[in-house]
């Protein structure tokens, strides 16, 4: 427990959808349903699923900007965040009080294209969060944000220039030295090289863990590419329809998964083999995945599951312990 930077318990998202000649609530889509899981100091906790499965509400929900999207989402469960000052919970805190805290948790967002405000200058843009959460000077602002882009591999001589004039792998550069511009402990990484080329892909990637082993950095990478997720991460969480099904050691589930859905998932990774060498056999699963809308009782799994029993309609499975490191939603592997 000391050891852990982060512990969600139980965490529900729930966004209503209003409709009628009065606007009242007509139903709602479940984002997430009941998760749970500890993010421990200087891990990286890979995310993955098909999109919509709940990954980014899951981030969004950690650092707290849900109800800014949207105010009328519903929050429950617990979010705990293990600070200098002690443990706070965060699920519902309000913009006045969690202001605090923003510093501890920062958010590299998806797009570069889009997460880099087009009239400011880099400048403006990485030393932004050191005007509302540092008492830095002016002098001690324009001295970090040149240090920050060092770090990231750009050049301090660039800070002065607008994200225009920048390729989509420095803007990404730019959004990492942002983040890291309030020393956090723990950073939320949204798809953060889905938009890149996969060369840029890479040394992106790179980059991360290089600031990581410098810095002490916990990350939450959030991605729909199990092999990109592997690669960089030290546990890995399988989320399908608002459920996490599996989580686990990187390397114990990509290369031995336990879960029918995790198994599917990681025959659709290409294996760079021309020979088929090791080849896996891919599976292929049957209809689509269900509406969050209209979510099917029980597993949500078990409509399109190759093992599924009628018991599985009757209650959402638990994460069982494999005493491996392992957690597996499913009474039948």
């Amino acid at each position: 427990m000391a050891n852990n930077i982060i512990e969600v318990k139980n965490l529900c998202v729930r966004f209503p959808i209003f409709g009628g000649l009065f606007l009242r609530k007509v139903a709602e889509v479940k984002a997430i349903d009941g998760i749970s899981f500890d993010m421990i100091r200087g891990e990286t906790l890979g995310m993955v699923g098909e999109s919509g499965c709940g990954k980014t509400t899951a981030g969004r929900a950690i650092i707290n900007i849900l109800h800014t999207i949207a105010p009328d989402v519903i929050v429950e469960g617990e979010i705990w965040l293990n600070t200098d000052e002690g443990r706070i919970e965060v699920a519902n805190l309000k913009k006045k009080t969690m202001k605090p805290y923003r510093a501890e948790i920062q958010m590299i967002f998806q797009d570069p294209f889009a997460s880099l405000n087009p009239r400011l200058t880099v400048m403006r843009i990485v030393e932004e969060p050191m005007l509302l959460h540092t008492k830095m000077s002016k002098a001690e602002r324009t001295e970090h944000v040149g240090w920050l882009l060092d770090k990231v591999g750009l050049n301090p001589e660039q800070s002065q220039r607008y994200p225009h004039e920048f390729s989509g792998g420095q803007r990404q550069r730019i959004g990492i030295a942002r983040a890291l511009a309030t020393n956090p402990k723990l950073i939320i990484a949204d798809e953060p090289v889905s938009a890149l080329d996969v060369s840029i892909q890479a040394q992106v990637i790179n980059l991360l863990q290089d600031l990581q082993d410098e810095f002490g950095l916990t990350f939450l990478f959030i991605a729909h590419d199990i092999s990109v997720v592997e690669h960089i991460s030290s546990r890995i969480a399988v989320m399908y329809l608002g459920n996490l099904v599996e989580i686990g050691l990187a390397d114990s589930i990509y290369n031995d998964p336990k879960h029918p859905y995790s198994k599917a998932l990681l025959s659709a990774v290409p294996l760079p083999d021309p020979k088929g060498v090791g080849k896996r056999e891919r599976i292929i699963l049957k209809g689509d995945v269900p509406s969050p809308l209209a979510k099917p009782s029980g597993c949500g799994f078990r409509t399109r599951c190759p093992i599924a029993k009628e018991s599985c309609a009757k209650e959402v499975p638990p994460l069982r312990d494999f005493g491996d490191g392992r957690s597996v939603a499913c009474p039948w592997v």
